[in-house]
């Protein structure tokens, strides 16, 4: 069983045998240090600590508002109980105003002493709560600005390993390009095809690599959110792929959207990244698209639907994942990127993205977004 906690009191008080009675009343609850003012009681103060400090407001030379002021003027103390056997409202009001925790009258009959353990016992778990939490903030505050400060030498680090690996990979397509223009005839057609494969995997190699650095890019930094009207996003990703969705004959449609709070950018990569799937990833001569958005609670929930090749269910979270594929390159083009720098996209706003699809199927992609004030 749990021993009970002891605790160390200040009292303040210039008399000396309500001095010893508290002290006598009130033994069992720890340690008890007297002060016979309240300079003696700042100076007890200053040289020990202490859970609670009960100061008498009546004392000569300095009363209890006078040495909590001074108290207060020094920075954080610990609780303060102040009592009084001459006080009123408008001098319980000032002591609370002050920093006193609590204010109780000393009655007579001294039935006050068996109302000051529950006090006191009240008010220490109160300044040991607050303090707890004052010290939570400032420890979730240094791990923010650790935060900031790895995810800016991350972000650094990106872009220096994105130059320093695409380097060597440009001076080996350029030599490879070199070799195939100058020595083409000189090679065998297995020369000349391991050459195409020297220039094709260094091609998707530097693709891969800026593909990597824009998924780590993925940020609201340096701007806030704004209002961003979904109609024109898509009317804008229609403009933007008309030479596939012509090539296709495909048919892109949508419902009327919303205006949503977002970063306009990124929300026009997602719109853009799941359209384009649905055209790419379709066997169909004629491939469809339609988007449509419901409120959902406090969120919107945005649906790109497709009449394309379908998802295997248990394949459903997987392409989410950064570089996962289902598909031969030489069948679908893609490095396995889209989907996952959707996702990030969506959870930077507060939201979640998932697919619904069975092979043969087609498949439709949701996505939330919180409503905007």
């Amino acid at each position: 069983m749990k021993e009970k906690e002891e605790i160390r009191i200040l009292y303040m008080d210039d008399d000396p045998g309500l001095g010893r009675l508290f002290q006598k009343k009130l033994s069992q609850m720890g340690e008890i240090v007297v002060a016979g003012n309240g300079q003696e009681g700042l100076s007890r103060y200053r040289e020990e600590k202490y859970d609670v400090l009960v100061i008498d407001y009546q004392m000569p030379g300095l009363d209890g508002l006078q040495v909590l002021r001074k108290l207060v003027d020094g920075g954080s103390v610990p609780p303060v109980i102040m009592l009084t056997g001459a006080g009123n409202e408008e001098t319980a009001v000032e002591a609370m105003k002050m920093g006193a925790t609590d204010y109780i009258v000393k009655d007579i009959d001294g039935k006050y002493f068996q109302l000051l353990p529950l006090v006191m016992n009240e008010a220490i778990k109160r300044f040991r709560f607050a303090e707890e939490k004052k010290r939570m903030q400032k420890e979730l505050e240094r791990y923010a600005n650790e935060l900031e400060r790895s995810n800016k030498e991350l972000e650094q680090f990106a872009y220096v390993v994105s130059h320093d690996l695409k380097e060597p990979l440009h001076t080996i397509r350029g030599f490879a390009k070199f070799l195939e223009e100058s020595y083409q005839d000189k090679l065998d057609e297995q020369g000349n095809e391991f050459m195409g494969y020297i220039i094709d995997g260094t091609s998707r190699m530097e693709r891969l690599i800026s593909g990597l650095l824009d998924y780590s890019r993925v940020t609201f930094k340096n701007s806030d959110p704004e209002p961003v009207n979904c109609n024109e996003l898509v009317e804008q990703v229609i403009r933007d792929l008309k030479a596939t969705i012509d090539l296709r004959n495909a048919k892109v449609t949508f419902d009327p959207l919303p205006t949503i709070t977002g970063k306009e950018r990124l929300l026009l990569r997602v719109f853009q990244n799941l359209i384009d799937n649905g055209l790419k990833y379709c066997r169909n001569e004629l491939p469809k698209v339609h988007i449509s958005a419901e409120e959902d609670g406090k969120m919107w929930r945005f649906s790109i639907k497709d009449n394309g090749i379908g998802i295997n269910p248990k394949h459903a979270e997987r392409i989410f994942f950064i570089f996962q594929r289902l598909h031969n390159r030489n069948e679908f083009s893609g490095d396995g990127l889209g989907l996952a720098i959707c996702r990030k996209i969506i959870e930077n706003h507060k939201g979640k993205i998932w697919v619904e699809s069975n092979q043969g199927e087609g498949s439709t992609f949701y996505f939330t977004i919180p409503k905007g004030e």
